[in-house]
């Protein structure tokens, strides 16, 4: 643990927000560049230690004193402020990861970048040496050409702490492996008091290291076998690295019509009733002074740091006017939207008690259905120690004001059970401040999709962001599992984690009562095969017949627990086998073999549970045989939506046509994987 954070910032208005983001953290010590401009990231490094007087232990200092220019987005926040997948901030990562590494006891000050996570062996880094240590990993000229590079004693080959030769900003380099810096320095406590001598200015990655192989103190380099970076510098790399590749929205309280390519954040509610935006456009809100907001539109590929935009806009000025308070107030209702969850393989064997006997196997695909992740789920802190709930599907408004409520039994029947399960799994106390919670599912009811449970994962996501408490995919997906204990409805887990993790994947775990997931997913090369396979020729129909997966569910554990003849258990281990077959036919484009495994999945649900089908979901089938080379009910079965695969184009086109004049209040719905 670091005894103490620094934080820089360009200026005090930059500073004013930074405190604002990092308040709860008596470590955390916000310092601006004095004169209110930027003196770089060695003036900044030499301004806080004149400043913070008797500095010992850990340190650490996070430079963050850009403009983020190229993430206009983010640019009121700043690039250290951005949030990840999990609903943190890329400086809640960077510090917890830079609390990995092993510093000596005595202590020093550790420097790193506010806008790079790096990843690498953590535990090998040594930085007992005297003076400064860098940190370093070999890479070809491509990553030499953007970085700096250091040149030890030893060269590129070498392993371990090597005395540092010289120091090359972004060289001009063709071939051959180099030191790539990754921006972590630690420097000893005698150097660091030398450092307060030196002038407030000039960059820690190009003036100091001149100046340490002048002979001002010890220079080494810590080289460590590979390291991966996560950095963005762009409005398209924040697209890709964060959103889906085509649309990214953060913080937005409003209807949105995305053509593509597009970037939307800190839109506050009431702002706009429904926003659209053609193919490429962005937007962000600007909260100026006590009640003027600033729409800031701009293009995907502008960067406003080249393009004269910043200055067009007014930017800087604007910037010292951001409020904070408002901004973080808006930014406080957390926002969680997942794709559905076709299953292609596997169903059952996720299910308690089954997965903590046998083991689970399931291959799914996380989809959106017309265009959009239809699970939305909205969290806001209040004043009131309360909690207000809303299902805009349902039409239903309650709040919630005791204990009892959350905590007592459920009713799997009452419209709030999710939300109360949620809020217990969580451990919410009204003594932590009241909620607002908003949840939404566009979808039919009794769909097959895994709708309850990725409500359930979105809310428990949610609730534990607002709370500040770390998660990730597997940990979401273990409370959705406690979740649905608590209403009493029963599920397995590979209705969440088709949600939670991107694209089609293979989800396997060993027997036991602590399901520890592994799980694989297609190349994109394969995944982006398997898209194009579906667009041609998937098919995904709403048979208009609700149905309750519990009821269903019954009758398959009732049938596993009696298994009679061994048969229920060699069912499952056969579901278990063919998820595996799947996901391999379709890794390597086996359409035959991925379509036969979709049948034996349909014919193992319906011998497992004669409840699976019925006769209308049966004539339904009929009607359509002709032109199918695959089928399977999503989910439990028993009604909900119908995945086919059709034997060519031209045959889904006359499925789609037979299905629509069906009737029977069906339809079938646009959809395309979630990547």
């Amino acid at each position: 643990m670091f005894d103490k954070i620094v934080v820089t910032a360009a200026n005090e208005a930059q500073a004013r927000g930074y405190r604002a983001q990092t308040r709860g953290d008596s470590r955390v010590v916000v310092i601006a560049d004095p004169g209110g401009r930027r003196v770089g990231s060695l003036g900044a490094t030499v301004n806080a230690l004149r400043k913070l007087r008797g500095l010992s232990g850990r340190v650490l200092v996070c430079h963050s004193g850009g403009d983020a220019r190229r993430t206009p987005g983010y640019a009121a926040m700043g690039k250290a402020f951005v949030p990840m997948r999990d609903g943190r901030s890329m400086f809640a990562h960077i510090v917890e990861t830079m609390e990995k590494l092993s510093l000596p006891a005595k202590g020093g000050l550790l420097v790193c970048s506010g806008d790079v996570l790096l990843d690498f062996d953590y535990a090998s880094a040594d930085f007992t040496a005297k003076g400064v240590t860098g940190v370093a990993y070999p890479d070809g000229p491509f990553e030499a050409r953007r970085h700096g590079v250091y040149v030890a004693e030893g060269g590129a080959s070498a392993r371990g702490v090597l005395r540092v030769r010289d120091f090359l900003q972004k060289p001009e380099v063709s071939k051959g492996r180099h030191l790539i810096d990754t921006g972590i320095m630690f420097i000893d406590w005698p150097t660091a008091e030398k450092m307060k001598s030196l002038p407030v200015e000039g960059d820690i990655y190009d003036e100091f290291p001149k100046m340490l192989l002048a002979g001002f103190a010890p220079f080494s380099v810590n080289v460590m076998p590979k390291c991966v970076f996560f950095h963005i510098g762009s409005s398209r790399e924040l697209l890709s690295r964060l959103g889906d590749g085509n649309t990214y929205v953060d913080a937005v309280s409003c209807k949105l019509d995305l053509a593509g390519e597009n970037i939307v954040t800190n839109v506050p509610p009431g702002r706009f009733a429904r926003l659209s935006l053609a193919k490429g456009e962005c937007l962000t809100c600007l909260p100026l002074g006590e009640d003027e907001w600033y729409d800031l539109r701009y293009r995907i590929d502008d960067n406003f740091k080249t393009d004269g935009l910043w200055e067009k806009h007014g930017l800087a000025e604007k910037m010292k006017r951001v409020n904070y308070a408002r901004l973080i107030s808006m930014r406080s209702r957390v926002r969680v939207e997942l794709p559905l969850r076709i299953d292609l393989a596997g169903g059952w064997s996720d299910t308690p008690p089954i997965c903590y006997e046998m083991g689970g196997a399931v291959m799914n695909a996380a989809v959106r259905l017309e265009g959009c992740r239809p699970v939305v789920v909205e969290v806001a802190r209040i004043p009131a120690r309360e909690v207000r709930v809303e299902s805009v599907d349902l039409a239903e408004k309650g709040v919630l004001t005791t204990r009892a409520e959350i905590y007592g039994e459920k009713d799997p029947h009452d419209w709030c059970a999710l939300v109360k399960s949620a809020l217990a799994v969580t451990g919410y106390a009204f003594s932590q401040g009241g909620l607002d919670i908003r949840i939404f599912a566009d979808v039919p009811k009794g769909s097959g999709m895994g709708t309850s449970s990725i409500l359930g994962a979105a809310l428990v996501q949610a609730l534990l962001t607002v709370a500040g408490r770390p998660h990730d995919p597997d940990s979401v997906a273990m409370a959705t599992l406690r979740l649905e204990q608590e209403m009493r409805t029963g599920g397995g887990w590979q209705d969440q984690m088709g949600a939670l993790y991107p694209g089609v994947k293979l989800i396997e775990t060993q027997k036991g009562e602590e399901q520890a997931f592994r799980v694989r997913r297609l190349s994109p090369k394969a995944e982006k095969a398997f898209a194009a396979y579906l667009r041609d020729r998937g098919v995904l129909y709403f048979t208009g017949q609700k149905r309750m997966a519990r009821n269903v569910l019954r009758g398959v554990l009732a049938f596993y627990a009696a298994n009679p003849y061994g048969i229920a258990h060699a069912i499952v281990s056969t579901l278990k086998r063919d998820a595996v077959a799947c996901f391999r036919s379709v890794s390597r484009g086996d359409w035959r073999g991925f379509a036969a495994a979709v049948n034996a999945y349909w014919m193992n649900k319906k011998a497992l549970d004669p409840g699976s089908t019925n006769p209308q979901v049966e004539s339904i089938i009929a009607r359509i045989a002709p032109w199918t080379e695959a089928v399977s009910l999503a989910g439990a079965g028993g009604g909900g939506f119908l995945f086919a695969v059709a034997k060519s184009r031209a045959a889904k086109y006359k499925m789609e046509k037979v299905l629509a004049a069906a009737g029977n209040g069906g339809r079938c719905y646009n959809f395309a994987l979630d990547i």
